[in-house]
């Protein structure tokens, strides 16, 4: 529907250029001297119509969301190559495992798996809960 709004709004623009750039002549005969402008009004105002229900229907917030809703992405979002390790570890774990445990299964060094981990979690893809001296890494429900 998008494209319909579009084409309408660009046919509405041209035949507002034709009416600024062909304006009506206007005759001299008193009966005739009405008509055109009734006739002028109406058409400058059946342009405005065209072009305003256009743009709202362009910048309607509501049909924004439903583009939103249908490009809702169902598979895994792009992970790296580390983030997919760390992914797979956590699913055949069911989904939760101590942060200390899944370092050393994965081989990283603590600092390269605490950055990992701290990027994930920004990105949604974990939380780390803090239990005792360890955390706890789960996946979201946006990986699962």
């Amino acid at each position: 529907m998008d494209r319909v709004a579009k084409i309408t709004l660009s046919l509405g623009g041209f035949m507002l250029a034709l009416l600024i750039a062909a304006p009506f002549t206007f005759e001299t005969d008193s009966s005739g001297y009405l008509a055109s402008y009734l006739i002028y009004s109406l058409f400058l105002t059946s342009i405005g119509v065209i072009i305003g229900v256009s743009l709202m229907w362009l910048n309607d917030p509501r049909r924004n969301m439903r583009i939103k809703e249908n490009t809702h992405v169902t598979s895994r979002p792009m992970l790296s190559e580390a983030q997919q390790k760390v992914v797979a570890l956590l699913e055949a774990n069911d989904g939760s495992m101590w942060q200390a445990e899944l370092v050393s299964l994965t081989g990283f060094t603590d600092s390269k798996a605490s950055r990992l981990l701290s990027r994930m979690e920004a990105e949604g893809h974990i939380r780390r809960i803090r239990d005792g001296m360890g955390k706890r890494v789960e996946l979201t429900e946006m990986i699962s």
